[in-house]
């Protein structure tokens, strides 16, 4: 209940009845207050963990890509190998993030091979915590100077994601020689990405060791394990009204393993990248140089043109490279296209031309 006091309720009442109205009025008004205060209380209490961090949940996703062609390879020498053939790859992906009550981001990414991969049944696995800070990842994944990296953009199988080395034989069209995926690949590693500012962001890697997806440690000189690996990188990434631009740069040292017999010698990459796009059509250029053992470079140029409008898409992708201890060369060009059939699904197919040489072999596909 609430009590008013008038000037006119006052005008009939005794000082004493006054001072009794004032002091009850002044227990109310206490009461009040206490009350607020309690309902305060117990609003943050039922809020706190309605809003509190909430534990890690695992979502399952992932890709499946399943192919079917006719290859032709010619060689100088063993004779003609073709005909039809069926490849596939495919991967199931485990995530699940939550972001704590300090607004970090900390998040997990299992990936299984769907099918044995040269042994290698898991192949990325590796947390990260990220933030106005930027993004800190640790475990197995591909160095900074592989995930900063803007290459060329295939419509087709593509000639950077290695699937299309199950129809050309001796062939090393690798994604490894034009966007810094080294020998260090998916070992162990600790990777800083900082945020992006003005369409800048910059980047960086530590591999202890070099070990594909191997969790072992063989620490120490002479084991026969590169140590010390690092990779800095840097890349560009804005739009301008219509037109997008997208460049990247990055360096990897391959660290050093001493042997009995002396230095095993180092091994760099560097690698350049560029996309230029506007109404549908993206223009890119890629060039990468990576020591493949000591005294062996290769180096690897790229260029393609694509155009994405509605469902469908086509591109062509021109992809050389030359050893310089051999004088190797080889040169590729492929002509894509995919039709998207609903959410997730696309068909995709490619023509691709190949042919390279060395002391004892030409190859044509």
């Amino acid at each position: 209940e609430i009590y008013t006091l008038s000037l006119h309720d006052a005008l009939p009442i005794s000082s004493t009845q006054l001072l009794h109205l004032i002091e009850r009025g002044l227990h109310m008004k206490k009461s009040l207050l206490a009350t607020t205060a309690m309902a305060a209380l117990c609003a943050v209490a039922v809020a706190g963990p309605a809003s509190a961090a909430e534990k890690i949940k695992i979502g399952v996703g992932g890709y499946m890509e399943q192919w079917f062609g006719f290859a032709d390879n010619k060689q100088a020498t063993g004779g003609d190998f073709g005909g039809f053939d069926q490849q596939s790859d495919g991967e199931i992906h485990f995530k699940g993030s939550t972001k704590l009550d300090n607004g970090i981001t900390v998040g997990v990414n299992v990936q299984l091979e769907a099918q044995r991969d040269g042994g290698d049944q898991i192949d990325e696995q590796f947390a990260y915590i990220s933030g106005s800070f930027g993004r800190i990842i640790l475990g197995s994944e591909n160095s900074a100077s592989y995930l900063m990296h803007y290459g060329n953009s295939s419509q087709g199988v593509g000639t950077d994601s290695g699937d299309h080395v199950g129809w050309i034989r001796g062939f090393d069209f690798t994604g490894a020689r034009t966007n810094g995926r080294g020998p260090d690949n998916d070992s162990e590693k600790l990777t800083y990405i900082t945020p992006r500012m003005q369409g800048f962001q910059l980047g960086a890697s530590y591999v202890p060791e070099i070990q594909q997806d191997a969790d072992a440690s063989t620490i120490g000189k002479g084991d026969g394990v590169r140590d010390n690996s690092f990779a800095i990188a840097a890349n560009f990434n804005r739009s301008f009204n219509d037109f997008k631009v997208g460049a990247s740069a990055g360096f990897q040292d391959f660290g050093e393993d001493t042997s009995a017999a002396g230095s095993t010698g180092d091994l760099e990459s560097y690698q350049f990248g560029l996309r230029l796009g506007t109404a549908g059509f993206q223009v890119t250029g890629t060039y990468g140089e990576e020591d493949r053992a000591v005294g062996s470079t290769q180096e690897t140029i790229g260029a393609g043109i694509s155009y994405t409008g509605g469902p469908f898409g086509v591109s062509l992708v021109y992809v050389g490279s030359e050893r310089s201890n051999t004088q190797q060369e080889q040169d590729a060009f492929e002509l894509g296209a995919k039709y998207k059939l609903g959410p997730g699904v696309e068909a995709r197919g490619s023509i691709l031309y190949g042919e390279g040489d060395n002391a004892d072999r030409k190859s044509v596909v």
